[in-house]
């Protein structure tokens, strides 16, 4: 028994003279207030009240104002980010924006959880609509998503969970709902997304590129009744640029791809047309091919003012049987701000723009925007 106690205490000993991994967290908070006057024009479409416009004040909690820390351990890293969604009633909303780690092993890095992905291309500081950034009207956005990615220099590729948007809910066609639903999605592959960039000191650039595929199987006709394995397939690819020079600074971006909304690749809404893969009816989809393009310029004129003004395009371009409507759609998106820094962390940021929606899908006019205020911005 004394022999025991002795190699217990031995081993005590041991394991409480390792010094323990130093973990460092850096607490971070950002609270962020729209106030805008905003102006719809709804086109072809009207209000619940038979109107087709729609003049008001926006004055609310921006859903991105956040919670968050940056968390680090020797060649271990992470980071945790919760979004503060509450507003009046809604309080309790509070969601997870980000969590992941990243373990860097030397001749690269793993990243695992909740995070960016590879094709997202921020090259805006547009602040309207929760800091929008000509997102889904320019640029191309994959919003945070699970994932595994790898890393090399500057190479990143990331497997990511495959997006259903819009499949497992009811498609429309020709005016008569049919529910895909009623199959079974599989999902062979995860989302794959890779992006290769590198950056200097007065410029820098990105390439990226991905690929969503998921099968609907046992989807039943309304042509002949037959079952039929519906394959949708979603592709993008881009790239994006910057340029510095002394003050001032110039970024592009441009994008190709199809069915970016049923992979995520978009953000849907009255800014867009979503693009999303549709049923036919019958054994396969109707596809919608989109192109973005945006630039954005700025100038820095003191550590308290800067300016940046910025212009997004999008074309929409569905099969000639699409079931919504075959006729093009493009969009446009333009703004103007400056940036004031009353105090480090304390930002207002005035902002004028305007978004036009263009056509629809069937040749109707789609909402045009117009909007005028400003974000109100604290980090702590």
């Amino acid at each position: 028994m004394k022999k025991l106690t002795i190699f217990i205490a031995a081993i005590a000993l041991v394991c409480f003279s390792v010094p323990a991994m130093a973990v460092d967290w850096n607490f971070y908070g950002s609270a962020r207030m729209a106030t805008f006057y905003v102006s719809d024009d709804l086109g072809d479409a009207t209000t619940t009240g038979g109107d087709d416009g729609d003049t008001e004040i926006q004055w609310d909690l921006q859903g991105n104002s956040r919670l968050g820390a940056n968390v680090k351990a020797e060649n271990i890293k992470g980071q945790v980010e919760l979004g503060l969604k509450g507003n009046g009633s809604g309080d309790v909303d509070v969601g997870t924006r980000r969590i992941y780690g990243v373990w860097d092993f030397g001749s690269g890095w793993m990243k695992v959880g909740k995070d960016y992905t590879p094709t997202s291309q921020f090259i805006s500081g547009q602040v309207f609509d929760a800091d929008l950034g000509l997102l889904g009207v320019g640029t191309n956005y994959a919003n945070r998503v699970g994932q595994v990615a790898f890393g090399f220099g500057g190479f990143e590729v990331a497997l990511i969970s495959v997006d259903t948007r819009n499949v497992e809910a009811e498609f429309v066609l020709a005016g008569t709902t049919f529910n895909i639903s009623d199959g079974d999605v599989d999902k062979y592959l995860p989302k794959i997304e890779a992006k290769w960039g590198m950056s200097y000191d007065a410029w820098n650039f990105g390439l990226m590129g991905g690929v969503n595929m998921f099968t609907v199987q046992d989807v039943v006709s309304s042509v002949d009744g037959d079952k039929n394995d519906i394959d949708v397939t979603s592709y993008i690819l881009g790239g994006d640029a910057g340029f510095n020079f002394g003050p001032g600074y110039v970024k592009a971006a441009v994008s190709y791809g199809q069915n970016i909304g049923t992979a995520g690749w978009s953000l849907p809404g009255n800014r867009n047309q979503a693009a999303y893969a549709e049923w036919d009816g019958d054994d396969d989809i109707e596809s919608v091919a989109s192109f973005q393009g945006a630039l954005v310029g700025g100038l820095k004129v003191s550590d308290m003012l800067s300016f940046e003004a910025g212009l997004g395009y999008r074309s929409d371009d569905p099969d000639s049987d699409y079931p919504l409507g075959d006729e093009k759609s493009n969009q446009m998106a333009v703004y103007v701000q400056s940036v004031i820094a009353l105090a480090p962390g304390v930002y207002v940021i005035p902002e004028v723009g305007y978004f036009d929606g263009g056509k629809t899908y069937s040749d109707t006019d789609a909402t045009t925007t117009f909007y005028l205020g400003g974000k109100w911005q604290i980090n702590f």
